[in-house]
């Protein structure tokens, strides 16, 4: 199954068993981190699998182990988080396995201290993954509770679908989209209670929207962060896309 169908099936799963991925399988999954597409080529990234136990997390569920994602300090960093392990997400859920972004979850020192590799890389985000009780794929689209096209972007453009179906942290949808020509300006409304800085996930939630985009338009998506762009009130500009 290609990555893009499962778009419209994926959700966050928040039910597992006790059973970790193992052998062939979790070597299929390390083989497939290694090759996914960057948004940023330039930006370092590194991915470690741990047990579960070694994460802080106030939420009841637990999965045996999850995927802690390092990266550099920065927004385009995080941006980058998101569309690189967004692949990820598609592509566990493509193997029958559950996933989930853990926003709330954090490092306990001493596993943060052990994975510190002298590299400059900060923990930015927990993917967690394990076998699932009960289903994992939603039977058809009217099952998201998700913004219309009319509210996500200046016009309602189908190509926009697949970043409409985008998870993000508490469903809050921060992007917008604005046509430009043949281009496509990305922004992220800006979160707190000022309205002055975007929020850590909102940033990686724009990374995973875009990687949507990558995934249904692979030969034709290009990204870059242009100079000239539009200000938008509450809107913080994330970059340019063509599909």
């Amino acid at each position: 199954m290609e990555l893009k169908e499962m778009i419209g099936k994926r959700k966050s799963v928040r039910s597992y068993t006790d059973t970790p991925i193992e052998g062939e399988t979790l070597e299929k999954i390390k083989d497939f981190c290694a090759g996914m597409k960057p948004l940023y080529p330039d930006i370092k990234v590194r991915m470690e699998i741990i047990g579960s136990e070694k994460v802080r997390c106030i939420l009841p569920w637990r999965t045996p182990q999850v995927m802690a994602i390092f990266t550099e300090e920065s927004k385009k960093a995080l941006v980058n988080v998101g569309f690189l392990y967004q692949q990820a997400d598609l592509y566990l859920q493509s193997l029958g396995l559950g996933t989930c972004w853990l926003g709330m979850g954090k490092l306990d020192p001493k596993t943060a201290t052990e994975l510190d590799q002298g590299d400059g890389l900060k923990f930015a985000m927990i993917l967690a993954f394990g076998n699932p009780k009960g289903e994992i794929q939603r039977k058809d689209l009217a099952e998201f509770k998700r913004k219309s096209l009319e509210e996500i972007a200046d016009e309602k453009d189908e190509k926009l679908e697949p970043a409409r179906l985008a998870p993000s942290s508490v469903n809050s949808q921060p992007w917008y989209f604005v046509h430009d020509g043949e281009k496509i300006h990305a922004y992220c409304a800006l979160s707190g209670m000022f309205k002055k800085a975007t929020s850590h996930m909102n940033l990686i939630d724009m990374g995973i929207a875009l990687a949507h985009l990558y995934l249904c338009n692979p030969d034709t998506f290009r990204f870059k962060r242009e100079k000239e762009h539009a200000e938008l009130k509450q809107k913080c500009y994330i970059g340019t896309f063509t599909l």
